[in-house]
């Protein structure tokens, strides 16, 4: 697999996420354990598939072995949706203008995950602010997120962070994930242990999301 036409820290990402001979996927479907917070901490499980353009996040969560709330989160084609519901009642029902906008950034932000949609030829555009940190934009309408990777001497990803929507209160926002692990999985190394939250990379950080990646299976 040849990068050569751009950056190097860029290059240095690609290399080692996908390897110089690596076949890349564009849709992925991984199975995610770990936590949220909703006021309090609940344990989860739940199946992630997305293409860096679109997902879909089926999660059940609850206190302990419990599991009763039902989520699924989704993004495709300039549509978002949050739905949650606990044992057949709804709770959460939203699909308004704000949903898709946050949606298109978590499709962005997520796109570490699936790194072969992320090609230039697939449409990523990328530069490369330092040898530690470079930007991926990308058209996900209603946005065009431009989304900063942290990256390490062999391109190990650090961080993903952007400015994402929130709502029409609040607007942008930083948000973002460290990452504290990652391996090969089918000739990808991709992450899989993070933190997510709000106001990543400020004083304002408010991390409310821990994964563990459990599974990744490519689908096309």
């Amino acid at each position: 697999m040849e990068h050569s036409a751009i950056d190097e820290p860029v290059r240095r990402y690609f290399e080692h996420a996908l390897g110089r001979k690596a076949e890349p996927g564009r849709r992925v479907r991984l199975g995610l354990r770990g936590r949220i917070k909703v006021g309090v901490w609940l344990r989860f499980d739940s199946v992630w598939e997305a293409d860096a353009r679109s997902f879909s996040w089926r999660a059940r969560a609850g206190p302990g072995p419990l599991r009763f709330l039902d989520v699924h989160d989704q993004f495709a084609d300039g549509r978002g949706s949050m739905r949650v519901a606990m044992r057949g009642l709804k709770l959460v029902d939203a699909h308004d203008e704000d949903t898709a906008r946050s949606g298109a950034g978590r499709a962005a932000l997520e796109a570490v995950w699936t790194p072969g949609a992320l090609l230039p030829e697939r449409g990523a555009q990328w530069r490369a602010e330092s040898e530690s940190e470079i930007v991926a934009t990308s058209d996900v309408p209603p946005e065009r997120p431009e989304v900063h990777l942290g990256i390490g001497p062999k391109g190990e990803l650090h961080f993903t962070r952007a400015l994402r929507w929130r709502d029409r209160d609040t607007g942008y926002m930083p948000f973002g994930a460290d990452v504290h692990d990652e391996r090969d999985v089918g000739g990808v190394t991709i992450p899989t242990r993070l933190t997510a939250g709000w106001g990543h990379g400020t004083a304002a950080w408010s991390p409310f999301y821990e994964a563990d990646v459990t599974g990744r299976e490519r689908l096309g």
